[in-house]
């Protein structure tokens, strides 16, 4: 049986600045946001939905632009780590998108006061590793429930999210980063009718020992693929080797650092309409903001995406 879907409606209207973002290590408290102070050009309601486990509960907003749908409906934008994104959506933001094409935004986080729920995101964004491989990351936290999520996420949430607001299916989005860009890129590879775009920000391709990169040869070998893009996303210094903390884990140094931009490489030489973009200057912990931002305003119409095509 399906778990019952609370739903609590926020009608709210101010204007304020997002407080700042801090890595899933620090596990930052969620304070106020612009989806409970309010804005001049969204509204916003707020959904809780209960995991098929029972194990988790998300926290999901849904702004709509107050701007009227055209006749095909919305952009949507879905945003995993949503509690943390939505900590870098302010006024200003959304005035920007206003001025365009503006896109339903769902932000997809957990129940709690933190920010970033390190034990439920480990589960809920990795795939399950092939063969005998353990299903947990290097810091003991249990994961391999990608599949589980991805299908909520589709056939439980989306449904409702239509229902509620009119969204164009052919010009949707799913962005997540580090876990939530390994989450999104298994998305693309496996289930690539789900979205229109997928955007993967400093994908965790680690996990499992790369289990990932081992997706791309089914994938391509598939009769058949609907239209899709896919937008792979890194830091310079993520790159560059540079890192606040060293990584001596044998599964975080299991793939090169190199290993993004190859995967978008073979990807495009296979016929994927695939964008690959480098930051200057950006670590793994703000690509989170640096590849959240651009997204959003490409999605509506009011910037140039973010990333360049493959030559």
């Amino acid at each position: 049986m399906r778990r019952a879907l609370l739903i609590a409606v926020c009608g709210l209207a101010a204007l304020a600045a997002a407080p700042a973002l801090a890595q899933p290590a620090q596990a930052a408290r969620v304070e106020p946001t612009i989806a409970e102070i309010g804005s001049a050009h969204y509204r916003f309601e707020r959904l809780s939905v209960t995991s098929e486990d029972g194990a988790r509960v998300y926290r999901i907003w849904v702004a709509t632009p107050k701007k009227a749908a055209p006749p095909s409906g919305y952009p949507v934008a879905w945003l995993l780590d949503g509690d943390a994104a939505l900590a870098r959506i302010d006024e200003a933001l959304l005035a920007r998108l206003d001025a365009g094409d503006p896109p339903v935004i769902v932000t997809v986080g957990y129940e709690g006061d933190r920010q970033f729920d390190v034990l439920a995101r480990a589960f809920d964004y990795t795939p399950r590793p092939s063969g005998d491989a353990p299903a947990v990351d290097p810091a003991g936290r249990p994961g391999g429930g990608a599949d589980a999520f991805l299908t909520l996420l589709h056939d439980r949430i989306g449904p409702e999210v239509a229902r509620r607001v009119a969204v164009d299916p052919a010009r949707s989005l799913i962005w997540g980063h580090s876990y939530g860009g390994l989450c999104v890129l298994h998305a693309a590879l496996t289930r690539p009718d789900a979205y229109r775009a997928f955007v993967a920000a400093s994908p965790s391709l680690w996990w499992g020992y790369g289990a990932v990169l081992k997706e791309a040869p089914p994938f391509l070998a598939r009769p058949s693929r609907p239209a899709m893009t896919l937008t792979l996303l890194v830091g310079e210094d993520e790159v560059q080797g540079r890192s606040a903390r060293p990584h001596v884990h044998p599964m975080w140094t299991s793939v090169p650092a190199g290993a993004t931009r190859d995967l978008a490489t073979q990807l495009t030489g296979a016929g994927v309409d695939v964008r690959y973009g480098q930051m200057p200057g950006q670590g793994h912990g703000g690509m989170l903001a640096a590849s959240l931002i651009p997204t959003l305003l490409s999605l509506a119409g009011v910037a140039p995406a973010p990333g360049e095509p493959l030559s």
